[in-house]
């Protein structure tokens, strides 16, 4: 998990429906947030890594994102995506392919990633996106090896119930 901290991902591309709610940014410009390890200590006063924070620039990120908590889970690290050229958008497809094909590995609840709830309103109703981010390392080829891929269940909400309703994804690097 350490290569989580102080990290700033950059997303690349978004897709799908979850992704138009959870990823449009304000201004319209690429997504970009930066992760903050976040410690607890035990009664020998030993550091234990508990969760991720996250900021970002204004109009980076939309609102729902303040304040988030991203929880590391699961323990098999993500390799079923590698060789991927470097990133230009020409390379669109590459990477959306590489990355569905790989969906099943990273629906499996033993894969490493970090997760959070995050908050949307959409045509006038509040809803909650399951937002996972899985960091990849050496999948891509080149300067930047590294990936990260988002995946966004998205949440309606229905009296006193969270319904699942549509995927979203998104990609960039780390920096």
């Amino acid at each position: 998990m350490i290569y989580w901290s102080h990290k700033t991902v950059t997303l690349n591309d978004t897709w799908g429906p979850g992704a138009v709610h959870t990823l449009t940014t304000p201004t319209g410009l690429k997504p970009e947030f930066s992760l903050h390890p976040r410690y607890l200590r035990d009664q020998r006063g030993n550091r234990h890594l508990g969760h991720f924070t996250i900021d970002f620039p204004s109009g980076f990120m939309p609102d729902g994102w303040q304040s988030v908590n991203f929880v590391p889970l699961g323990s098999a690290a993500v390799t079923a995506i590698s060789g991927l050229p470097p990133w230009d958008p020409s390379q669109q497809a590459t990477y959306r392919k590489a990355i569905d094909a790989a969906s099943g590995v990273l629906a499996d609840s033993r894969t490493l990633r970090l997760e959070a709830v995050i908050p949307y309103i959409a045509l006038g109703s509040l809803g909650y996106n399951r937002v996972r981010l899985f960091y990849l390392e050496k999948a891509v080829q080149g300067l930047v090896e590294d990936l990260v891929v988002v995946r966004i269940a998205t949440h309606a909400a229905v009296a006193g119930t969270v319904q699942g309703r549509q995927e979203g994804t998104g990609q960039g690097p780390p920096h």
